[in-house]
């Protein structure tokens, strides 16, 4: 018998996305764990691994569920479920968690149904008379306002009054004092695995970043100490960045090998490395211990600590793939988006990464409301400089208003975005494929979009294919063989491409 349930919703991506981005539900987890640490024992649905070779399209949109159809959601909900907690991390998906959370109302209708998530933190007081099915939303951070509402349910208190909730009622919405970050994150209960379907994610080589194993992903740093413009995490997590002690990273790595058999791991950090002094303690860490595995850092790494030393101890402490985050070639662009990167020094912190061996991906966007066309053709020039260098992969994502973000604000005040809605969420769910694309700026017209991305890959890969003509004969090869990398003459490991 379980009164509390937690959910992870199915997946929702576009019928043209060439991959889907399917990982382990870490925020799940650690939820589950924080609650399990303090005597309540949730249970936990992941309704995406639970089927995650079925893709139901989504009525009216071009979107697929991929996942447990809402049905079998439903069914699978414990009958004595008293809190529901549900995951509402994006936007594109609101119209489908929308109707999953009014399905499970008519189901439970005297549960009391808690969101969260980024989604929920940028649309709370929009979510909660949109969707009348919620009784509370979590703001930000949510390991200690879940735990609060749960225990202040569970002794008769008012739980619509804990700092970092907003609720409704007689359709008026209160949004309460936001939480404190929680400040000793080493404190945090770790994330509770067992009555997840993992082993589906790692044997199946679902995860953040490139294929290298049997993949668990970890969180050793929370935040982000900036504030770029296209970015909804100072709404989420505010600007401050706190690192977890080298120690106990370290040992949560060495739990999962010997309990899940990890082979690598995928570090989901919204900024990893800001810290040179922490980086290299924890390399040194991993070194010193002898132990062989593999880690990367897939969602866009800061360069500033990344030097020469910092890429030897990446490489030696079993680091093999990492993301820089650049956004943008042009220096005017950078400053209009609050984008803090020389990139002069990230192409020299880069190209000590590729000498030394790592992967490296680049992540771009373009196209941001004031982009001239000059500027961005800089971005074109930046990614052909980083793939003549020998850059492995690159992203080239037009940019999107999200919700939550400077940007969105700003553009939804000059009418140039419409107000909140089904249409303005399902529009969102194409970002991600080739074929279509919506232009916020007013020199790039929609279709202009679609064929900058191809002529901006194009290039890239081109430029990289003559610069380093072996490449595509390995990636044949491992694609034949099933070899997750190949060691060069030069040290370097051609790990994948198109991550």
């Amino acid at each position: 018998m379980h009164e509390i349930v937690l959910i992870r919703p199915p997946m929702v991506l576009s019928k043209y996305s060439l991959s889907t981005s399917a990982t382990p539900p870490l925020a799940l987890a650690y939820l589950s764990g924080t609650l399990r640490a303090n005597g309540h024992e949730p249970q936990v649905i992941d309704a995406l691994a639970e089927d995650i070779e079925r893709f139901t399209p989504i009525s009216g949109t071009d979107g697929l569920a991929q996942g447990l159809p809402i049905d079998e959601i439903i069914e699978r909900i414990d009958a004595d479920a008293k809190i529901i907690g549900y995951s509402s991390m994006f936007s594109c998906a609101w119209t489908h968690d929308k109707e999953i959370l009014r399905r499970i109302r008519v189901r439970f209708p005297d549960a009391v149904i808690i969101v969260g998530g980024e989604h929920i933190t940028a649309c709370s007081e929009y979510v909660l008379i949109d969707c009348p099915a919620i009784d509370l939303c979590v703001r930000g951070e949510g390991e200690e306002t879940l735990l609060e509402i749960v225990n202040s349910y569970y002794a008769g208190g008012d739980y619509r009054g804990v700092n970092g909730v907003a609720c409704q009622a007689n359709g008026s919405v209160t949004i309460n004092p936001p939480r404190d970050r929680i400040r000793d994150v080493d404190n945090i209960p770790e994330p509770y695995w067992d009555d997840l379907p993992l082993e589906i994610y790692m044997s199946g080589g679902y995860g953040h970043g490139v294929n290298i194993g049997r993949s668990m992903p970890l969180l050793a740093t929370r935040g982000c100490p900036f504030q770029c413009t296209f970015c909804s995490s100072p709404l989420m997590w505010t600007t401050r960045w706190v690192a977890r002690s080298p120690e106990l990273v370290f040992s949560e790595m060495v739990k999962y090998i010997e309990k899940y058999k990890a082979e690598n791991f995928d570090l989901y950090d919204l900024t990893a490395i800001i810290k040179k002094k922490w980086i290299v303690e924890f390399c040194d860490l991993i070194i010193e211990s002898g132990r062989i595995f593999t880690w990367q850092l897939p969602s866009g790494t800061r360069s500033e600590s990344i030097d020469a030393e910092v890429v030897d101890k990446l490489w030696r402490a079993g680091c093999r793939n990492m993301n820089y985050a650049p956004e943008s070639g042009s220096k005017a662009v950078l400053a209009r988006i609050k984008k803090k990167v020389d990139l002069a020094k990230l192409v020299e912190s880069m190209d000590a990464a590729i000498k030394r061996g790592l992967n490296i991906k680049i992540n771009m966007i373009f196209a941001f409301p004031d982009d001239t066309l000059y500027e961005t053709w800089e971005n074109f020039k930046f990614g052909i400089k980083c793939a003549w260098i020998g850059t492995h992969d690159s992203t080239f994502i037009p940019f999107v208003p999200y919700p939550g973000s400077e940007l969105y604000f700003r553009l939804l005040k000059e009418n140039i975005i419409e107000p909140m809605s089904d249409g303005y969420f399902n529009k969102l769910i194409p970002f991600s494929d080739l074929k279509s694309a919506k232009s916020f700026n007013p020199h790039i017209k929609d279709w202009q979009l679609v064929w900058a991305r191809y002529a901006y890959l194009a290039l890239f890969y081109g430029v990289m294919f003559i610069r380093w003509p072996s490449r595509p004969i390995r990636i044949i090869k491992n694609l034949i063989t099933g070899n997750h990398g190949e060691q060069t003459s030069r040290g370097e490991e051609i790990i994948g491409i198109f991550s």
